[in-house]
């Protein structure tokens, strides 16, 4: 068997390393009786006297250490135990028409008013959307080719808040649904809204318009917009975007302007 070396312990060092072990580094600095100090903790030096300065250290084998300190790896073990847990059925489907849009002019009275004193039915900007789908072309609501082989007729509601500017005798404002496509040349006159009264300045007026439009009345492509012309040449009128709007939605659907099913 082999014999491990053992060092000699001296035992007048065991003694003088011993308070240090059992007190700490600084027991003789700390005591006043051998190194005097002020109120301060400052060591005072004296005349013709001398600073000691004791060093110690301790070794720790790393035997001992390895008695106390767990070092081993722990591996992970394969096949890993998988627990699979059914979860509970969750509708998570949402209900998109993707035929609804409503839509305004982007602007009200108070310089941002939209003129017109066209004679002819020219569009009107109605490129807001407020709500559902959105424009191909600025203002125009556009048959896709999903609205189109659903076979449904479409409805359109409208009301335009418009008012007189110009200072003219026997002066009215005129709207429509213009169509046009890409087989079709624009038709600015193809559904009118109901006449308008004559009006003086400054008067203020709702056009209301509330039709169907038959499948079989439009094409993939086509597109409609809300005209509007003004009579005579020189007249002026404007319209308020924030009492306006445009709806579109399924005939089939019994719904208000917001899409809201009516009971």
């Amino acid at each position: 068997m082999a014999i491990r070396d053992l060092k000699t312990i001296d035992p007048v060092n065991l003694q003088q390393s011993s308070k240090y072990i059992n007190d700490g580094l600084t027991v003789i600095s700390n005591n006043k009786n051998v190194i005097p100090r002020d109120t301060n903790g400052n060591i005072i030096v004296q005349s013709g006297s001398y600073v000691i300065i004791e060093t110690n250290s301790f070794n720790i084998s790393n035997s001992s250490m390895l008695q106390i300190l767990d070092t081993r790896f722990n591996y992970f073990k394969f096949p890993a135990r998988t627990i699979i847990q059914d979860l509970p059925d969750i509708d998570i489907s949402i209900d998109l028409d993707s035929i609804f849009a409503r839509y305004k002019p982007p602007y009200g009275y108070g310089g941002g008013e939209i003129p017109f004193n066209a004679t002819s039915y020219d569009p009107v900007d109605f490129s807001e959307v407020v709500e559902g789908l959105p424009q191909t072309t600025p203002g125009a609501y556009t048959i896709t080719k999903e609205i189109k082989e659903a076979g449904i007729d479409l409805r359109f509601r409208s009301k335009i808040n418009y008012r007189v500017d110009s200072d003219l005798p026997e002066q009215f404002a005129g709207f429509s649904i213009i169509k046009s496509g890409p087989d079709n040349a624009p038709n600015p006159e193809f559904r009118k809204f109901p006449d308008q009264e004559n009006l003086g300045q400054y008067a203020v007026r709702n056009a209301e318009l509330d039709i169907i439009i038959l499948n079989s009345q439009f094409e993939i492509g086509d597109e409609f917009q809300i005209g509007a012309q003004s009579k005579p040449i020189d007249a002026i009128h404007s319209i308020n975007g924030g009492q306006s709007y445009w709806v579109i939605s399924d005939a089939s659907k019994n719904v208000d302007e917001w899409n809201r099913e009516i009971e």
